[in-house]
């Protein structure tokens, strides 16, 4: 099993595609803080909930972790390298197995890297601007550990979808598909069921107890809920389906 993880660990950090969602994921989060930064006012940037949208802006890593996810395990189809793969470890549970906690270490350090950005530069801005800072310490707290699971558990949910899904095109559009539109449009038109989508359950890692939310606890239940069945769906597909 080490064997396999080091392995799926090497591909990911060989792979232009990841360096390039890294690169992308950094470029979106600097955008978004310095918009927020500079555009809104400062009446409007004293408000807690527009300093917490300023500083929350790394929680966007959640979608890259995801694709990271994807990636893992569509693109060995896409190339035929899974074949290849099950020859050397013919447990494809295992392979799966292995897949998940790379991505779950990659999707931790999309994290890390997403919120140390959007925290770090939003203070910054925050205080060359003369802004007093609104969010206390344990919504700080809730923050952080909740970018860290939340990017976590995107990254095993792509895994997850990729697997169920094997096409890697059809998976990255349609994850970015669900994040972008239809999910809106659940939360929208039926908010009651819009509150248990993934997107909504991340939100409610970092938002604390806002009223439209789930609870915090709650929410990382859902979204981890959403990774096991999609892995567990992807495991078993993956398992009967014929790489030959």
């Amino acid at each position: 099993m080490i064997d396999q993880l080091l392995s799926e660990l090497r591909k990911m950090r060989s792979t232009r595609t990841n360096l390039g969602l890294l690169a992308g994921m950094v470029g979106l989060t600097l955008l978004a803080v310095l918009i927020n930064g500079f555009v809104l006012g400062a009446a409007e940037l004293a408000r807690h909930d527009d300093q917490h949208t300023l500083l929350s802006a790394g929680t966007s890593g959640a979608l890259f972790a995801s694709l990271i996810g994807v990636m893992a395990i569509t693109s060995e189809f896409r190339h035929g390298t899974i074949r290849s793969t099950f020859l050397v470890t013919p447990d494809r549970t295992r392979v799966i197995a292995a897949k998940v906690i790379a991505s779950l270490l990659m999707g931790i350090l999309f994290g890390i890297v997403a919120i140390g950005l959007s925290l770090g530069l939003g203070y910054a801005i925050l205080r060359i601007r003369g802004i007093d800072f609104a969010l206390d310490t344990g919504h700080v707290v809730l923050l952080v550990l909740g970018t860290l699971l939340m990017t976590a558990l995107w990254a095993a949910l792509g895994v997850g979808v990729g697997a169920v899904v094997t096409n890697q095109v059809f998976a990255v559009i349609g994850v970015i598909v669900w994040a972008f539109f239809v999910e809106n449009l659940l939360r929208a038109l039926e908010p009651d069921v819009g509150r248990f989508t993934p997107v909504a359950a991340s939100d409610s890692l970092t938002a604390g107890f806002a009223d439209y939310l789930l609870a915090p606890a709650l929410g990382g239940l859902v979204l981890a809920a959403y990774a096991v069945v999609f892995l567990a769906a992807g495991a078993a597909l993956v398992a009967r389906r014929d790489v030959t």
